[in-house]
C-alpha cells in the first residue's frame, strides 16, 4: 500500500530533500503540495509530481486522498498546523524544532493522541548511519566507560531581513534553537536523558535578535558530561570540518565529522592509544525516516522519534535559553 503525502509548507527543505526523498520510494508518493504564494506552489508542485496544489491549509486537510501530511512551516506555525492535521486525522511528520516551547509542543502530542493519529519529529541525524554505527559501539561497549562527550555545529548566517529564522518570533530562537534541537536529540539518542543544563546564549557577531553563538553544558544520565557548541557566527568553507561529534571513553575515542550531514557522508574514527579504525558508509538519505513513519501508520510499529522525544527536546532548549537569563543551573 502507498502512502499519500501532503506538504505544508513547501520551501527548501521540502523541495530539496523530503520531496525528492518521497518520489524516489515505492512506498510513498507525493501527491498534494501547499505553499501561500500560488505560482511558487505550482512551480514546485509540478517539479515533484504532485497531482493538487493548494494555497489554503484547510483544503490540504480537507483531501480525503492524503493519509499524512509533512509539515515544514516556520517553527510558529507547527502548533497550530499539527493540531488542525491531527483533527481531519491526518498523520503528521513534523520538522524540527517541534514547537516554540515544551508547552505548545505537549499541546501537539495531546492533540495527536486525543485524535488517534500518529506524530513523529525529523531529527533524522537518528538515521545517520554514522550515528547508528556509534549507538551499536556504545552498547558494545566498544570505548568502556563513557565519561564526556563533545558536538561542535558550526555555520555562517550573517543578517538578512528576508531570513525568517533571525526573527524570534518567528523561530523561537537562533543557532541554539535551530540546531542545538538536532544536538540534544542526538545526545538522547545515544546516551539517554538529560539531567541538568548550564548556558551561555549570546548575540556576539551579528547585529539580529536571535542567538549567533551558544554553548550548553549537558549532565546526561550516566552521569556523562556534554558540551554543546551552536555557531552562526563561524565561517568554515570546508563542511567535513563545520562539525564534529566527539565521545570520550576509558578504552579509546570516538570522532565523527561532520555531524551535521543530512546523507551519512563523512568519517568515523574510533581511537585506541596507536590505533585507529576508520569507517565509511553509503549514503543514505530521507527515505529511511519516511518508512519508519511508514511502518508506524500502515504496521503499527512503534514510532523512532515520537512527540514525546521532541517534547524533552524543547524542555532542554527551554531550559538552555533560561539558564543564560538567570546564570545559573537548571534541572529537567
Amino acid at each position: 500500500m502507498v502512502m499519500k503525502w501532503g506538504i505544508i509548507g513547501m520551501g527548501d527543505i521540502a523541495d530539496k530533500v523530503m520531496a525528492p526523498a518521497m518520489t524516489r520510494s515505492d512506498h510513498h508518493q507525493l501527491d498534494a503540495v501547499m505553499r501561500r504564494d500560488p505560482l511558487l506552489a505550482k512551480e514546485l508542485g509540478y517539479k515533484h509530481g504532485a497531482k493538487k496544489i493548494y494555497t489554503d491549509l484547510e483544503q490540504i486537510l480537507n483531501d480525503s486522498d492524503i493519509d499524512a501530511v509533512y509539515i515544514a512551516t516556520p517553527v510558529h506555525l507547527h502548533k497550530e498546523q499539527t493540531i488542525m492535521a491531527a483533527s481531519y486525522g491526518k498523520h503528521v511528520l513534523c520538522e524540527k524544532p517541534m514547537a516554540m516551547n515544551a508547552s505548545e509542543a505537549k499541546d501537539m502530542v495531546k492533540a495527536c493522541d486525543e485524535n488517534g493519529v500518529k506524530l513523529m519529529l525529523c531529527y533524522y541525524q537518528r538515521f545517520n548511519r554514522r550515528h547508528q554505527k556509534i549507538r551499536q559501539l556504545i552498547m558494545g561497549d566498544e570505548i568502556g566507560q563513557i565519561t564526556a562527550t563533545r558536538i561542535t555545529y558550526c555555520n555562517y548566517k550573517p543578517g538578512n531581513a528576508n531570513e525568517w529564522r533571525q526573527r524570534p518570533e518567528i523561530s523561537g530562537g537562533g543557532g541554539l534553537m535551530d540546531v542545538g534541537s538536532h544536538c540534544v536529540d542526538l545526545l538522547r539518542y545515544l546516551f539517554g536523558e538529560v539531567v541538568s543544563v548550564s548556558a551561555l546564549v549570546d548575540t556576539l557577531a551579528f547585529n539580529y535578535a536571535v542567538d549567533d553563538t551558544a554553548t550548553m553544558l549537558l549532565e546526561l544520565s550516566g552521569p556523562i558530561h556534554a558540551v554543546v557548541s551552536t555557531h552562526w557566527s563561524a565561517l568554515i568553507p570546508d563542511i567535513q570540518n563545520s562539525s564534529e561529534l566527539s565521545i570520550y571513553g576509558t578504552k579509546g575515542t570516538i570522532i565523527s565529522s561532520p555531524t551535521n550531514d543530512k546523507f551519512s557522508r563523512g568519517s568515523l574514527n574510533i581511537l585506541k592509544g596507536n590505533q585507529k579504525s576508520e569507517f565509511h558508509f553509503e549514503e543514505s538519505t530521507h527515505e529511511q525516516m519516511l518508512n519508519d513513519f511508514y511502518k508506524s501508520v500502515m504496521d503499527s510499529e512503534p514510532i523512532s522519534i515520537t512527540g514525546e522525544d521532541g517534547v524533552e527536546v524543547s524542555k532542554v532548549i527551554d531550559a538552555a535559553y533560561l539558564s543564560s537569563v538567570e546564570g545559573r543551573k537548571i534541572n529537567i
